[in-house]
Order: structure tokens, then sequence, then C-alpha cells
């Protein structure tokens, strides 16, 4: 199911978790991002191969341990670690333990290939701007420095108790809210809707936004 309004967008898990890694048809023109998704229950030893894209892809670690390499610097992951992979930026990660991750990318680039991008098969990458990852006890707000073409300014994950308000009068900046676990009662505008677990809710700028953890919950939020 897609509910759309001037306002918002909200996506229930059926189809945010189920489709297309690449949406790139999926959320509306004024989203930066075009995939949101929580990749629950991933297993220990879970990795892959260094590879680049044509578009800029996210990582929020929302548990476990492991390593990333991004363009020849190894960073451990821990649960919270936020890791932004621009197009052109060589990575790969490996897991030591079961981990779950939320992973977001924007609007394919260049030659639009929605694949892994192989150096050795598919030729050298075409750098843009430095990554980073952010440690998980250090992504508690704002990035520190998103630099010049990072689209989004605040990835990270957040537990809300029963009864839990989260109220703007109007959003300075468009949000994602992914729903991990529990119930969230949101009203955006006119629209007043309940968000379940996988439910993905896309709130444009501007819009009035009153947010109600209808129990203890917990969920991936990103800011542009």
């Amino acid at each position: 199911m897609i509910i759309q309004t001037d306002s918002a967008f909200i996506l229930d898990s059926g189809l945010s978790q189920h489709s297309d890694y690449w949406g790139q048809g999926l959320h509306p023109d004024w989203a930066a991002l075009k995939m949101m998704r929580h990749l629950p229950g991933q297993r220990t030893g879970a990795g892959v191969e260094p590879h680049y894209h044509d578009a800029d892809e996210f990582w929020l670690f929302l548990s476990g341990h492991g390593e990333v390499w991004l363009d020849g610097q190894c960073s451990p992951i821990t649960p919270n670690t936020l890791i932004y992979t621009p197009m052109g930026a060589v990575h790969r990660f490996q897991m030591f333990t079961d981990f779950a991750n939320v992973p977001a990318v924007t609007l394919l680039e260049r030659t639009k290939r929605p694949i892994h991008i192989i150096p050795e098969i598919h030729g050298p990458p075409e750098p843009t701007v430095p990554g980073f990852v952010i440690p998980g006890a250090d992504n508690n707000g704002p990035f520190p420095n998103r630099g010049t073409r990072c689209p989004v300014g605040e990835m990270r994950q957040l537990t809300l108790e029963d009864g839990d308000r989260l109220i703007d009068h109007a959003l300075a900046r468009t949000e994602y809210w992914c729903v991990l676990d529990g119930t969230i009662q949101l009203t955006i505008d006119a629209l007043d809707v309940q968000l379940s677990a996988g439910d993905l809710a896309i709130l444009k700028q501007g819009g009035q936004r009153r947010l109600v953890a209808g129990s203890r919950s917990r969920v991936a939020l990103a800011r542009e």
C-alpha cells in the first residue's frame, strides 16, 4: 500500500521490504533517497566484494560487529554505525556477528548501472567526494561535516518510549522514518496514520508533523 499527499509519502511493510533495492521509480521526486528499508536477521560472515556504484549509498548498522573498507581505509562496525559511500567510492564490508541494517540509495547517475560495479571487471571508478564512517557511539545527531555532495545530514537509530511525542510546527528538512519495531501514530498536515514494523514514512520539508509512540518503538531516522 502507498499513501501519498502533498507533504507525505508512506510505504507499508510489504512494499518497503520487498521493492527493488535501487527503487528508482518508487519514492517521490522531492525525496533525495530513492530507497530506504530495514534488513533484519542477517547472518555472521556476510560481506560484499570491493565495488562501487553509480549512486550514493548509506548503510546504518543497527546491530552487530564487523569491519568496513572505504577507499582503502578500514573502520570497525558497531551498533548505530553510519557509513556514507558516495558515487565512485570503492567499498566492502565483512561482519563477524549476526546483524541488522538499514540501507538507502540516491538516484542513479552516469550510466545508471543498478549493480555492484567491480573495478577489475567494469573498469576503475571516477571518484566524486570522499566517503565517511561515523562510529555508533558518536552517531547521535547531525553529521559533523557532510561535505558538498552528501544529500542527508543525519541518519541514526532512535528508541521511543510509549507515549513519547515529537512535535514540529513546520519541518525544517525532509525526514525519513523507517519503523523497526513497535507502533507510531503519525499526523502530517491532514493525514493521520499508524505506522508499524517495516513501514516507511517520508515527510516533506515544510509539513506540520506530530508523532507519538504507541508502544516502546525503535526507528531509523534520516533527515536531509
